[in-house]
């Protein structure tokens, strides 16, 4: 019995100090383990510090730069401001002589016409006995362009303001082909003869034609039975810029003829007619010269 117990002691000391040293290789392992992580996390630490760190450097520079924006921006508004007075300036001045030179050229219209500088071809700007209609197209071929040059501008006898469109027919066999068009619009509440000068001036050939299209009211006089057939209702403009106009859309038989208060200006090359003399007109005087002695 005695040497029982013993054995039975022994096998229960030997178990324990089998589960003691499994135990401690457990908590050796473990301890290993929150070395490790501890090594870890001051390295994370570390890196934090860093980014920590660079983030501070980080929002140094942006507020330098958020500052020398700043002083850019207040730079900026100030070389705008005085971009804007010099731009105002500018503009003011070219106003005033463009306006003052359009005016010298108004004033003086009269004395340039008398001195032959402009040429003005048309009808007389009258006051005639018709007007009030709407979207009439107006083609002056009783006064074609007289040789080379260019158009400076147009005239016409309005009674109210008026909106056009001034075309260029240049003439393809007995046809023609719009080469320019232009929009004006007459802004008038004196009726009289009034001026339209072109921004740039209208380069022409001889015998160009030019056509007056009125989309709303003409408030141009005319007078009737006198004149051409050259005219027609049109609501809307057909004949655009590069595009044909046939004779049959110019001459409408059966009309009653019409005059309209209507002229263009401008400097065109014509020479004048010389005065060829007869030769032998010249001979014979000179024979009846020499028997009269």
């Amino acid at each position: 019995m005695k040497w029982l117990f013993l054995f039975i002691m022994s096998s229960m000391l030997g178990l324990g100090c089998a589960n003691c040293q499994k135990i401690q290789q457990q908590f050796d392992t473990c301890q290993t383990t929150l070395t490790d992580q501890d090594f870890i996390i001051k390295k994370q630490e570390s890196t934090l510090r860093q980014n920590d760190q660079k983030i501070a450097e980080l929002k140094e520079t942006i507020a330098t730069m958020e500052s020398d924006i700043a002083e850019l921006n207040r730079k900026l508004k100030i070389s705008s401001s005085e971009k804007g007075r010099y731009d105002d300036r500018l503009k003011s001045i070219t106003f005033s002589v463009r306006k003052f030179i359009k005016k010298q050229i108004q004033d003086n219209r009269t004395f340039l016409t008398d001195i032959a500088m402009d040429d003005f071809i048309g009808n007389e700007l009258i006051k005639r006995e018709h007007s009030g209609e709407s979207g009439i197209f107006i083609v002056d071929v009783s006064h074609p362009v007289p040789g080379s040059g260019q158009i400076n501008g147009i005239g016409g006898y309005f009674s109210g303001s008026a909106d056009m469109i001034v075309k260029l027919l240049r003439p393809v066999g007995k046809n023609y082909v719009v080469t320019y068009e232009k929009k004006l619009a007459v802004k008038t509440d004196r009726t009289g003869k009034h001026y339209i000068d072109f921004d740039n001036p209208l380069i022409v050939e001889k015998n160009d034609v030019i056509a007056y299209y009125f989309p709303k009211t003409v408030n141009v006089p005319y007078d009737s039975g006198i004149g051409t057939t050259a005219y027609s209702k049109m609501k809307s403009d057909k004949f655009k810029q590069g595009g044909p106009v046939e004779a049959d859309d110019i001459w409408h038989k059966g009309e009653t003829l019409r005059k309209y208060s209507l002229s263009y200006y401008g400097i065109f090359n014509t020479k004048p007619k010389a005065m060829h003399l007869n030769l032998n007109k010249i001979e014979n005087l000179g024979k009846w010269d020499t028997m009269a002695k």
